[in-house]
């Protein structure tokens, strides 16, 4: 071999050499910045995933607008796989393999193929897929939500109806859906109580028949009792209840008209008052009432006219007035009432009048008060024919105004001591006892004494001599 030739070869290995190490250094170089890019995620990401994305100088490598655009897929998915999450469970929760298993199981599917397309970094083909599983979920919460509806209706249409079968079948789908809610479990306490509630029904409708009211009120009002909201079992409790009432009207008004009949206006009324408990306010109850008041009211009328009499032949006057006014104040028209009434008012104003001046005889001691008594005393000696009780006061008046007119003779008695004054008639001054003359009526003296306290003393005169002497002395130093 020339030198030539063995320089040449050497050369060429060493292309050859440099070659490879380019190749390797590419392959180097494509591990560290392209492999991380396309390796997969799991479902739920770390926060790792929003680290930002450094772009490699090198030609071949991934774009940033491509990197960015995969990493918001990926991050797109997991958010969708979130929402998947929280309506899986709740469907799950609301056994929805029971009522819709083939629409479940599509949108886990969906979710499988979600899960192998985001295994090969395909971000973008697993966010559809797992959209799509969201959607088909979605659409099962609503149709649950319908199904919940049409079950509580059939169930509560079945309760109503007294089919028993559907009612469960009803109670049981309502169940497995919503079991906390409030309407299902209304129906599943309804549907355990609709088999009695169907016997009670049976038994008030054959007691109806029968004429048996009583034992059929029972009968609904137990239905009522275990299912206050059955339609049917209320209104057949009102239905019986209203002929009960009826019965029981009838009843009352026809006793009331019967003791009407034989005048006893106490049994009638109260009749008429329980036909009244029955049915308040009732027009033929007025009537009834009505009927009794016109004859009880002709002979209460009769019996104070006679009442009425007796009082004004008892010369008790005033209560006879009061008689006919109240008389004349229920009828207006009642003439007789009318007619006594003048007379009796004017007794009543004179037997009024002199009982006033007996009770203050004292007032006769004023003149203007002495001149009227005067006048009624006439007034009174000009009534004809007066009664005992008339004379009576007659004489009494008499007297009274006698005694007005007499001085009486009053003794005073002190301890010569004590300045006395007679008030409004003389100054006594000071004196052991003194006396005055003084017509009736009503007299004050009073004491004085240095040192003491003043004394005072009230007395009247009646005409009549007093039964001592008056005395006035201060005794109670100050």
């Amino acid at each position: 071999m020339t030198p030539g030739q063995a320089q040449s070869v050497p050369d060429k290995n060493f292309g050859k050499q440099k070659t490879i190490l380019l190749a390797l250094a590419v392959a180097v170089l494509g591990t560290v910045f392209l492999l991380p890019r396309f390796v997969s995620d799991p479902w739920i990401a770390d926060g790792s995933l929003n680290d930002p994305v450094i772009a490699d100088s090198s030609p071949s490598s991934v774009s940033p607008s491509t990197a960015a655009e995969k990493t918001k897929y990926r991050q797109d998915s997991q958010s969708v796989l979130s929402q998947i999450i929280v309506v899986r469970d709740l469907l799950q929760e609301q056994s929805v393999e029971g009522w819709a298993p083939i629409e479940f199981q599509q949108g886990l599917d969906s979710i499988e193929i979600g899960d192998q397309q985001y295994s090969y970094g395909e971000y973008r083909q697993s966010l559809g897929s797992y959209e799509q599983a969201l959607e088909e979920f979605t659409a099962l919460e609503v149709i649950g939500q319908h199904k919940l509806s049409a079950a509580l209706a059939s169930g509560f249409e079945a309760i109503e109806s007294l089919n028993i079968t559907g009612a469960i079948e009803a109670g049981m789908l309502a169940s497995m859906i919503a079991e906390q809610d409030q309407q299902v479990q209304e129906l599943a306490v309804r549907i355990k109580s609709l088999p009695g509630l169907a016997v009670q029904l049976e038994s008030g409708d054959q007691a109806r028949i029968a004429g048996n009211n009583a034992a059929a009120q029972k009968a609904y009002q137990e239905a009522v009792n275990l299912d206050p909201l059955h339609q049917k079992a209320a209104q057949s409790l009102a239905a019986i209840k209203t002929e009960i009432t009826e019965s029981s009207f009838r009843q009352h008004m026809s006793r009331a008209y019967s003791a009407l009949d034989t005048g006893d206006f106490e049994a009638a009324i109260s009749a008429f008052e329980q036909a009244g408990t029955v049915h308040p306010g009732h027009p033929a109850i007025a009537q009834g009432m009505a009927q009794v008041e016109n004859r009880r009211s002709q002979e209460t009328v009769s019996r104070q006219i006679a009442d009425a009499a007796q009082l004004e032949s008892s010369e008790e006057w005033a209560q006879a007035v009061t008689v006919y006014e109240a008389l004349l104040e229920q009828d207006p028209t009642l003439t007789e009432a009318k007619v006594k009434l003048i007379p009796a008012r004017v007794r009543a104003d004179l037997d009024l009048r002199l009982n006033d001046y007996s009770a203050e005889p004292l007032r006769l001691s004023q003149a203007p008060v002495y001149r009227l008594a005067q006048v009624t005393l006439n007034d009174a000696r000009g009534i004809p024919n007066p009664g005992g009780k008339l004379r009576a006061q007659i004489d009494q008046l008499e007297n009274l105004l006698e005694r007005a007119l007499t001085a009486v003779d009053v003794v005073f008695q002190s301890d010569n001591l004590t300045v006395v004054t007679l008030f409004r008639v003389a100054q006594l001054g000071q004196f052991e006892q003194t006396s005055l003359t003084l017509m009736p009526g009503k007299y004050v003296v009073g004491g004085q004494r240095q040192g003491f306290r003043d004394v005072r003393v009230e007395f009247s005169v009646t005409g009549e001599p007093l039964d001592g002497p008056i005395v006035v002395s201060c005794k109670e130093p100050i």
